[in-house]
């Protein structure tokens, strides 16, 4: 994982730089390299960052959240979607926008959602 994206290249080299430092004639290996992948859980705030835009699954002890990550910094972020709710006054319902803080001490899991456009 990084900042950047990691290609099959660096994979490969990285693969390489490994198997150059093993014995073959000792022992029977095989080695894979991989990175960790878009459906991989957010963990640093660093991954929190690059992501920012995106739309995000995030779980609490108490809630499921599913929104848009608008802002990642070292404390919390901040998710913003939005909700059908009940009228204040009259009948039907209208879409409200929600937001919501969450520090990263809270979070058990956080996923990015994939979404083909």
């Amino acid at each position: 994982d990084g900042d950047h994206a990691i290609s099959v290249k660096d994979c490969m080299e990285m693969s390489r730089a490994i198997e150059q430092q093993l014995d073959r004639e000792k022992e029977d290996f095989s080695i894979e390299v991989t990175s960790a992948g878009i459906t991989a859980p957010l963990q640093l705030p660093r991954q929190y960052k690059k992501n920012e835009g995106r739309k995000i699954r995030v779980l609490t002890d108490n809630k499921e959240y599913k929104g848009k990550l608008v802002q990642a910094n070292d404390e919390n972020i901040l998710l913003t979607w939005k909700q059908r709710e009940s009228k204040p006054v009259g009948k039907g319902k209208h879409t409200v926008e929600k937001e919501v803080t969450i520090n990263y001490h809270e979070i058990k899991e956080a996923k990015v959602i994939i979404t083909f456009n």
